[in-house]
């Protein structure tokens, strides 16, 4: 995925911060175990939060160990151990890792990106295809409407970010069965839809450079991303708080037990803190592992 649903580290307790951080190194370790060593940079803070809200709603007890980290292997951490929950999580993202991948071989022809899915996610994402085939079915059908609207120039950012929102929202609802309400269904749609309006606003300026469809590009004469940060403050800081706002009023609608703090730390402070950072600068946002 992106890496735009982060928690607000300095802000954080530092048991939630050493829980947020077992949950993050608990996918890798998964990874490593279910499919290769190469697979672990799939890893990603959107992928956590998800993993994160998942044992939450269905009330589970993780359980944590300390275990040596393939990047430091001298220093033990804190790592919640694999569990079905987690197993259904990391499916998903390897299927959403398959089809940003084949998203972005359609669009720019990457190389990059065919090597990567041919020889790294491929024996992956046909046991993830068998696992979750309604999952898989569903993000392939919304990168094919997303894929449509964008060769179309589509100018409308609600019609544009349609498409990978619903299709997250869909598949949480598809993974989290029983345990799916509405409240969780409106916090994935705008997570979904926050995530690709970060995305879009991030990356402008190689869009513009590289002739690239941009939905900010379809109704805007580009020059420089300071301008455009200036010129469309307004119209971005709405949309991204009307996609916050959204998040904060269905979070409180949901019963949780369990990882309160945490989730509620990236919801309310990380993505708010997230928004400020990139509406203030021009350079790319870092998403970097922790």
């Amino acid at each position: 995925m992106f890496g735009y649903v982060i928690p607000d580290k300095p802000n954080m307790f530092m048991k939630d911060y050493t829980l947020y951080r077992a949950f993050y190194c608990g996918i890798c370790k998964s990874l490593s175990k279910h499919a290769s060593q190469l697979m672990r940079f799939t890893t990603n803070y959107d992928i956590t939060f998800i993993n994160i809200l998942y044992h939450a709603v269905c009330d589970v007890d993780v359980e944590i160990s300390n275990e040596a980290c393939i990047l430091n292997p001298f220093k033990k951490r804190s790592i919640v151990k694999d569990d079905i929950y987690t197993q259904k999580i990391l499916h998903f993202n390897t299927l959403l890792a398959h089809y940003k991948c084949l998203d972005d071989i359609l669009d720019e022809n990457s190389l990059s990106k065919k090597i990567i899915d041919k020889t790294i996610l491929n024996k992956y994402v046909k046991k993830a295809k068998k696992e979750m085939p309604k999952v898989d079915e569903i993000i392939s059908k919304g990168y094919q409407e997303l894929n449509a609207l964008e060769k179309a120039n589509c100018d409308s950012l609600d019609k544009v970010c349609h498409p990978f929102a619903n299709l997250m929202k869909q598949a949480t609802k598809e993974i989290f069965l029983d345990k799916y309400n509405d409240a969780i269904g409106e916090i994935i749609y705008a997570l979904g839809k926050y995530v690709y309006l970060m995305d879009a606003i991030d990356d402008i300026d190689d869009d513009f450079k590289n002739n690239k469809f941009n939905v900010f590009l379809s109704n805007y004469k580009y020059t420089d991303k300071e301008t455009f940060l200036l010129e469309k403050k307004e119209l971005l800081e709405f949309n991204l708080m009307n996609c916050y706002n959204t998040i904060i009023k269905e979070f409180d609608a949901i019963k949780i037990n369990k990882y309160e703090g945490v989730l509620t730390n990236i919801l309310w402070y990380g993505i708010l803190g997230n928004i400020k950072t990139i509406l203030g600068r021009t350079q790319k946002c870092k998403k970097i592992r922790i």
